[in-house]
């Protein structure tokens, strides 16, 4: 059993770590407009319908919540532990029907109140969860009977046989793989949703393998940080330009798998 105090500090981690990472990720968005893409892929592999209304956790600086209110209507409440990249988000959201807020995703009847919901949806934010089953079962207490959860994952970075070719990245930079990349796993995420929800239904996203993506995406503060902790950051970004460039070899025949999945809350 993980400790409150441990919950606590990882909270605060993950909160500095972003507060950091506002104009990098800003920067990288405005270059690849992939979390924008990623949340639309989720949106689409769930069935996601318009005009309903939808709890952001882990929003960031909003881009998931303007993919969903621009491309199917909804009104977005978005809820995050980083300061910065809300405020961010409030200076780049200009639909009334989408409010960011500062809050604990682990709490979220604190934030949403007797609101309800139709979806409450994680974009890249699930794994950074200290204790998952609180999270997904506070989730479960905003959703309407009918309603789902659901969350997009932790990259995987595939060969042409399945092999994890992060680990071999981390072989041939000759540098130690880091003893935890995400907080909580794709299997116990799936595990607390089906606690509330039942029955999971996974989906993948699967693209080529782009070095350079890779870099810049791994080079944001919060990302360079769950591969190199206890580095400063500029040493980070050397070590993550170095790490995927010794994939060069392979990059035609590998893949960056991003996992999703969903559940329905009971009527």
């Amino acid at each position: 059993m993980v400790s409150p105090g441990f919950n606590e500090k990882v909270k605060l981690n993950v909160a500095d770590v972003f507060d950091q990472s506002c104009l990098i990720y800003q920067a990288f968005e405005e270059k690849h407009h992939f979390f924008a893409s990623l949340a639309l892929k989720l949106a689409e592999s769930i069935d996601l319908q318009p005009d309903t209304m939808v709890l952001d956790v882990g929003c960031g600086n909003g881009i998931s919540a303007q993919v969903l209110n621009k491309h199917f209507s909804c009104r977005v409440l978005g809820v995050d532990l980083s300061e910065k990249m809300v405020a961010a988000g409030k200076s780049l959201c200009d639909s009334a029907d989408i409010t960011l807020v500062v809050g604990d995703g682990e709490k979220l009847a604190d934030v949403a109140g007797d609101q309800v919901f139709d979806y409450v949806l994680y974009n890249a934010s699930i794994f950074i969860f200290p204790d998952v089953e609180q999270a997904i079962g506070e989730a479960a207490g905003c959703l309407r009977p009918g309603g789902k959860i659901a969350f997009s994952f932790y990259p995987s970075i595939t060969g042409e046989s399945g092999e994890d070719l992060l680990t071999e990245a981390f072989r041939r930079l000759g540098e130690p793989e880091p003893r935890f990349r995400v907080i909580t796993n794709y299997d116990k995420a799936c595990r607390a949703l089906s606690l509330h929800c039942g029955t999971v239904t996974s989906y993948e996203w699967v693209r080529p393998l782009d070095i350079e993506f890779l870099q810049d995406f791994f080079s944001i503060p919060a990302q360079s940080a769950s591969l190199f902790p206890g580095r400063d950051y500029e040493t980070r970004r050397k070590l993550v330009h170095n790490l995927f460039a010794k994939l060069s070899d392979v990059a035609d025949s590998a893949s960056v798998v991003w996992r999703m999945a969903e559940g329905t809350k009971e009527v």
